[in-house]
């Protein structure tokens, strides 16, 4: 069976995803080392004594670290329980120096919650639910050949604060998965906690994996198998995919995994989009979970810093929310996506409606469809947006011209936008004589498209329109032309 596709198959898919996050603080978890492992100009050197887990260092808590993981529970909707506490989880990973990692286990700052995934209408798709979020510490990063063929440990990352997020098995295909790993790294954005770019390893993903099909009147669930680190969200739909298919195949071929009840834990190749089975997984037993000694248990509630309801006053408005107000201010459904897909876009976007001035349906078109919109500063796109829609310009003219004005506006930021476009010979001179002749000549050029509008083919206006302004060179009034033009359409 080709994994290609996760719909239409002879089975089911189940889908848990266990999401982490590095939070964006000034210090690590723990201790008072800088946390900025990807800018580091040199392996191990924001490292001390507690994160190395020297004998007699005593963590403290990064209270930034928890306040911002109070903000998402609010955002995933989770319940804050009144106490959480840290734990000891034991395994001897060559990049964990302590030999144990600081987390927590069965009293975590979150409980439940869930995230919305919304139609094109803004209606609920599909529900995704949430075990938990917990806060723990990342452990190093190995690298492995190099010159010397030797492998290195860099230690400037151990003991960054990592967020812990656990779905419950909510997710039914490759593409769901795909998609709810994308809203839940805009929604860590927006609440301004992560860059979450997974590419630098700041939003790291394992994806656990089974099927569900009838086979001889009963349902059989296969064993799970959790795929680790997987660092993409289109790795993430290609591994669900490719492993559900080879846990199928092998069950037809009578294969060990109609016999296995272990869980397993396998690597993903993104070179041959294979998953590799690597060992079988540990249970909570073998982690030999303990209280943390050396701190003492957590209530948000009873600090104002920390205190839900005092923080519930800081959550900006978030992903879902600000969909449904662009859909109802009549921004199309791919246009809120394609500018919610990038995270630079999305800030300008915030910049533009501060200074207001047009409407977001007019934004959003600007900064998807006009290369260069971006190199201005946002009040002055503003303004140009603004000159556009008073007719005073026309976008078909400064579009093609945007990356040209913005160097020019760079190099000598005191100019007015006005003098700016005048200088370039934008502004309209709208003349009533030339628009006239102007529509004649398209009229009598296209007689095709004459005959299909006149027909109540209302699509082919904006084609009429465009070339009719060709003809005037931009210099006309593009409210005054569709006018002008539709006069001239109703006639014989």
């Amino acid at each position: 069976m080709s994994p290609t596709s996760d719909s239409t198959l002879p089975y089911r898919v189940i889908v848990g995803l266990e999401i982490h996050v590095e939070l964006e603080t000034q210090t690590k978890m723990f201790c008072r080392c800088i946390n900025d492992p990807f800018h580091a100009s040199a392996p191990n050197i924001n490292v001390c004594p507690v994160c190395l887990g020297l004998p007699g260092a005593l963590p403290v808590p990064n209270k930034e670290a928890v306040r911002k993981t109070v903000m998402v529970g609010l955002a995933l909707v989770s319940t804050m329980p009144t106490l959480a506490k840290w734990d000891r989880k034991h395994y001897f990973y060559p990049d964990l120096p302590k030999g144990y990692q600081i987390s927590q286990y069965d009293l975590p700052f979150c409980v439940g919650g869930h995230i919305e995934l919304l139609d094109a209408q803004g209606g609920v798709e599909s529900t995704i639910r949430f075990e938990r979020a917990h806060l723990e510490e990342d452990a190093g990063k190995l690298q492995h050949g190099g010159k010397t063929g030797y492998s290195n440990v860099d230690l400037n990352r151990a003991g960054v604060p990592l967020l812990e997020m656990v779905s419950k098995p909510d997710l039914t295909s490759g593409t769901q998965a795909r998609r709810f790993l994308q809203e839940l790294q805009l929604l860590v954005r927006t609440l301004g906690v992560s860059h979450a770019d997974m590419e630098k390893g700041q939003m790291r993903c394992d994806v656990n994996i089974n099927i569900a099909f009838e086979h001889d009147g009963k349902e059989i669930r296969t064993p799970i198998t959790e795929v680790k680190n997987v660092n993409s969200s289109r790795a993430v739909e290609r591994s669900v995919i490719t492993e559900s298919a080879r846990q199928y195949e092998e069950w037809m071929a009578n294969g060990p995994i109609r016999t296995r009840t272990n869980k397993l834990t396998a690597g993903w190749d993104e070179d041959t989009e294979s998953v590799n089975i690597q060992r079988a997984k540990e249970a909570a037993n073998d982690y030999r979970y303990m209280p943390e000694p050396d701190l003492p248990p957590v209530n948000v509630h009873a600090d104002a810093e920390l205190n839900p309801e005092n923080l519930r006053k800081l959550l900006p408005i978030l992903p879902n929310e600000r969909r449904k107000m662009l859909l109802q201010q009549g921004v199309a459904a791919k246009d809120v996506e394609t500018l919610f897909n990038e995270a630079e876009r999305l800030s300008y976007f915030d910049q533009l409606q501060v200074a207001g001035g047009v409407s977001p349906k007019t934004m959003v078109n600007w900064l998807i469809n006009a290369e260069g919109a971006m190199a201005f500063p946002a009040t002055a796109l503003q303004e140009i947006m603004a000159t556009v829609e008073r007719g005073d310009a026309s976008f078909s003219a400064v579009k093609p011209r945007l990356v040209e004005l913005a160097g020019i506006f760079a190099k000598n930021p005191a100019t007015s936008v006005h003098n700016l476009l005048e200088t370039a010979g934008l502004l309209s001179s709208h003349d009533d004589a030339v628009v006239k002749s102007a529509i004649a000549s398209v009229i009598a050029a296209n007689p095709d498209v004459v005959a299909q509008y006149r027909a109540g083919n209302e699509r082919v206006f904006g084609f009429l329109v465009g070339n009719v302004m060709k003809q005037t060179a931009g210099k006309a009034q593009p409210q005054k032309v569709s006018e002008a033009l539709r006069t001239a359409l109703a006639q014989d």
